[in-house]
């Protein structure tokens, strides 16, 4: 089996859902690390590796992973583990059982299955991405990467964000990433989250306001901003911060003069976020989350 895929961080694409694949392997090749039961939908979310006896994975001269034998040391080796392999979501609706492969091959101890308390949506979380189980709509998200993969400074064996909170009737999910700040996701579509452009008067995270232009029609946007909750800062890990302090609109369906690829035209300063709405200049104070008319 062969395994070839494109890794895609742009800011606003619209990510496709992953669909199930039929009999991908043998069921005695997975390998279960996790699971999560719900008794009441008679429905078992499991999360494991394809771990063929007798093979590993590795990455071919182009990338590429493929899988190849054993060579002997690996085999006389009684505690041999699989450094890296195809990680997979099986879900079972009673006697039936689908296996999504999560485009992904590393660090199988960091992936959960979030607190974050919906009716209708699961949250898988990993080192560096996550996913949405739509169950209203039997769905699946694409990998979901939050920042846009723009880290820094990453921790060496911890995730890379927090603070996960859902916003307005869950259309919304927002969070910090290490290195990035908050991060807004409409999950609108939950087989197919968007992420929001990130506005910030700062590179590092001190607890100032973020601000995130969702458009609704045309030219028309709705204003969120958002701060993390430094006090809840881990201090054995920098900027990893377990709260968001707030989340709210400053501003619905109001119009904002766009530039030539249809995005908010906006100007950032040393404390403002500078655009025009009917002729009407704004300033929206990231210090202190306050929108202002502006004097020019």
């Amino acid at each position: 089996m062969k395994f070839n895929f494109l890794f895609f961080f742009l800011s606003g694409i619209t990510l496709a859902q992953i669909n199930p694949e039929k009999e991908p392997f043998p069921p005695e090749d997975f390998v279960v690390y996790l699971s999560k039961n719900d008794s009441i939908q008679n429905v078992l979310y499991e999360i494991g590796r394809y771990e063929p006896k007798g093979y590993t994975f590795t990455t071919g001269h182009n990338g590429a992973w493929i899988k190849v034998p054993l060579n002997d040391e690996q085999k006389n080796n009684k505690n041999f583990f699989h450094t890296h392999a195809p990680i997979y979501l099986k879900i079972t609706k009673g006697n039936t059982g689908k296996y999504y492969f999560l485009d992904d091959y590393y660090d199988i101890d960091m992936y959960s299955f979030s607190e974050l308390k919906s009716e209708n949506l699961i949250f898988i979380t990993a080192r560096y991405s996550m996913y949405i189980i739509d169950n209203k709509h039997n769905t699946l998200s694409s990998k979901i990467i939050p920042g846009d993969g723009q880290y820094e400074g990453e921790d060496a064996i911890s995730p890379l964000y927090s603070a996960l909170t859902l916003f307005d009737e869950e259309n919304f999910l927002l969070g910090n990433v290490q290195g990035f700040g908050v991060f807004c996701i409409d999950i609108t579509h939950p087989a197919k989250p968007k992420e929001l452009k990130q506005y910030s008067i700062d590179f590092s995270n001190k607890g100032q306001y973020y601000a995130f232009f969702h458009r609704k029609k045309k030219n028309k946007f709705d204003i969120m901003i958002a701060q993390s909750d430094v006090e809840t800062d881990k201090r054995t890990i920098r900027r990893l911060y377990k709260k968001l302090k707030t989340v709210r609109y400053v501003m619905k369906s109001i119009p904002v003069k766009t530039n030539s690829s249809g995005e908010p035209q906006i100007e950032i300063g040393k404390h403002n976020l500078h655009f025009i709405s009917k002729e009407k200049h704004y300033q929206l104070d990231l210090e202190k989350g306050i929108l202002l008319l502006s004097e020019e």
